[in-house]
């Protein structure tokens, strides 16, 4: 299952996501988001594939069914390495350069105007975009194919080593100073990561994460940024599940609560952790984390991939649903949305029909959720 995205930015920072520049900015104040100076409160999905694979056919089928149910939000991937063993597309981002020892950037027809087209067909449909900048497996050119090209065997060398630190900066900056061809905006959107896990040693992923958020509030202070992370690591909460322990080199709390993070993200994939019960220890995970961000931190917290097998959909899914809405979850994005010529690969895809059968509601019951007046003064721009 393509659910690897990224930990980070990398990356684990989420640079949380512009969108698109027609659409009104979102912003934080304390634990909402704020768009014109109103609560946004927001349902949405994942989707990998949009900018490879037959994307005016694919992504127009994708953002329609996402404009017809009132989903508004969509994160999908804004990397793709050369080297990647599947690439028989032919469409890629960036390729190692063995004289410069440096990550070089395909701003080409068949590299980021494929992210191009994406964003302009998203902003038709009034889709906002979180892209995510890399993932932390092999999978699309992530992390661990980044240090294979550099010549290193470690995973954390990704997260310590100063020349591969200095070309995803490259990427980074690229991308915000990119004007998108085909409408002539400025992109100005990142995600950063997608589960972040390993190294072992949590205070190299929190150093990591927060050497880059800040490094993109410097070059863009007008967005916000997040981890793109599942959630593991906070050993406060009573359970024996080792997702909450720290041995995968992930602090939930601390990396959350950096200065320049500014909205925390967890995954629920209840089916592949080891629950017990699949409500009971999924609304533990719900809950738990919504303390941490909301009641202790006073930030914003996205469900940001959440999935479960068709089998268990009927009564898991609406009980789980409940549950985020009543931790007052200011974004619910479910794993994933495909359109119809998509297999089903992973058991956690969803299309059209499935959104009127399980996610409607939600939507609905999100969208009631905006629209009130909130005066703050001190708010810091998000999407």
């Amino acid at each position: 299952m393509f659910i690897y995205l990224i930990k980070f930015i990398i990356i684990c920072i989420t640079s949380l996501l512009k969108y698109t520049q027609a659409l009104g900015f979102v912003k934080r104040c304390d634990d909402k988001f704020v768009l014109n100076k109103k609560t946004f409160y927001f349902t949405g999905a994942n989707n990998y594939y949009l900018h490879y694979l037959n994307t005016s056919i694919t992504a127009e089928e994708v953002f329609s069914t996402c404009e017809k149910h009132g989903l508004n939000v969509m994160r999908t991937w804004a990397f793709m390495d050369k080297e990647y063993s599947y690439n028989d597309h032919g469409h890629y981002y960036t390729y190692y350069n063995n004289v410069t020892r440096e990550i070089e950037v395909n701003e080409g027809v068949n590299g980021l105007q494929r992210i191009d087209e994406v964003i302009s067909i998203a902003e038709k449909h009034g889709i906002r975009l979180i892209l995510t900048l890399t993932n932390n497996w092999v999978d699309f050119g992530g992390l661990e194919q980044w240090v294979r090209d550099f010549g290193y065997d470690t995973h954390d060398a990704f997260f310590t080593v100063p020349e591969i630190k200095k070309s995803f900066k490259k990427y980074i900056k690229t991308l915000i100073n990119r004007t998108n061809t085909i409408t002539g905006n400025e992109l100005r959107a990142w995600g950063n990561g997608f589960q972040n896990q390993k190294p072992y040693d949590t205070t190299i992923l929190t150093k990591w994460l927060d050497e880059m958020s800040t490094y993109i509030k410097y070059l863009d202070p007008n967005h916000m940024v997040s981890t793109g992370e599942e959630g593991f690591g906070l050993p406060k909460v009573e359970s024996d599940n080792d997702i909450y322990f720290l041995d995968d080199g992930n602090d939930f709390r601390k990396n959350a609560a950096l200065k320049n993070i500014d909205f925390a993200t967890i995954h629920l994939y209840p089916n592949y952790w080891n629950f017990k019960n699949l409500v009971e220890d999924g609304i533990q995970y719900i809950v738990s984390h919504a303390e941490v961000a909301k009641k202790q931190l006073n930030k914003p917290i996205i469900m940001e991939e959440f999935g479960l097998f068709v089998k268990n959909r009927d009564k898991e899914f609406p009980a789980l649903l409940e549950s985020m809405m009543e931790n007052d979850y200011n974004g619910i994005m479910i794993w994933m949305l495909a359109d119809h010529t998509y297999p089903d690969f992973d058991s956690f895809t969803l299309y059209d029909e499935d959104l009127t059968k399980y996610f409607d509601k939600f939507t609905s019951l999100q969208n009631k959720k905006s629209g009130k007046k909130v005066i703050c003064k001190k708010c810091k721009v998000l999407f």
